[in-house]
């Protein structure tokens, strides 16, 4: 559920809700993208964005707006059919490397899935539904948690 909610949120760049506001609508962004990077324990949910210095203040707003309503609004269905549609398409060009087999295989044992995992896996992602990814994203996402990293002159 969190992987869906951060695919709708802007795995994938222009994609997602970051870069239908913050790039196009806004225009605040040359490229923003989020990425969950989570194992057995936590790990971060990043934000990445290339922005005009004259910008970044209004930009990082816009950001932050986008992860609160990610918080505070379930997506929609159609949001949500569109990433399940994704994800589900996805997973066999993901099986047709030598490194995504590992990868998968290893992902699979590692958080011990099981052996039917990939028969699962469809139906398990068509089940996911809008308010499951709302709740996710409150218990794992906390806006008033977050480290700003900034590269470049930032004083413009």
């Amino acid at each position: 559920a969190l992987s869906i909610g951060d695919l709708i949120f802007g795995r994938l760049g222009l994609y997602g809700r970051l870069g239908a506001s913050v790039r196009d609508q806004q225009g605040l962004a040359y490229y923003v993208y989020s990425g969950v990077e989570a194992g057995l324990g936590a790990g971060p949910w990043a934000v990445h964005a290339g922005v005009n210095p004259k910008g970044l203040d209004k930009a990082i707003e816009g950001i932050l707006a986008e992860v609160k309503r990610l918080r505070s609004e379930p997506v929609t269905q159609d949001e949500l059919d569109e990433a399940k549609d994704f994800v589900t398409g996805s997973l066999a060009l993901r099986l047709e490397t030598n490194d995504g087999v590992a990868a998968t295989v290893g992902d699979i044992e590692l958080f011990d899935l099981g052996l039917d995992y990939l028969e699962r896996y469809p139906k398990i992602i068509r089940a996911l539904t809008p308010e499951q990814i709302l709740a996710v994203t409150q218990k794992y996402e906390h806006v008033e948690h977050y480290a700003l990293v900034v590269a470049g002159p930032v004083d413009q």
